[in-house]
């Protein structure tokens, strides 16, 4: 018999004080760590692509975080976006 552990699936949301959006995709990956890893990249991303992102104030830019959240609905860590760009 083959036991075969399955991964637990993430899924991400980009928010700030006023809206929630939530990343296109999810994953299936080891650990909370990794998904973190996964997060920082989408802030990174997020900054990157965002065409008004460096005319936002300091405080604005320090609203955003991306939510990790589990197969359970929970969330699992909020990763800032400070420091990622």
């Amino acid at each position: 018999m083959v036991n075969i552990l399955a991964m637990p699936r993430y899924r991400f949301f980009v928010s700030n004080q006023q809206d929630r959006v939530r990343y296109p995709r999810s994953f299936d990956l080891a650990d909370a760590d990794v998904a973190k890893g996964v997060a920082l990249q989408i802030a990174r991303t997020f900054a990157e692509v965002v065409p008004y992102w460096d005319e936002l104030s300091a405080d604005q830019r320090n609203d955003f975080v991306v939510e990790i959240v589990d197969e359970a609905d929970q969330t699992v860590l909020t990763v800032p976006f400070v420091g990622t760009k």
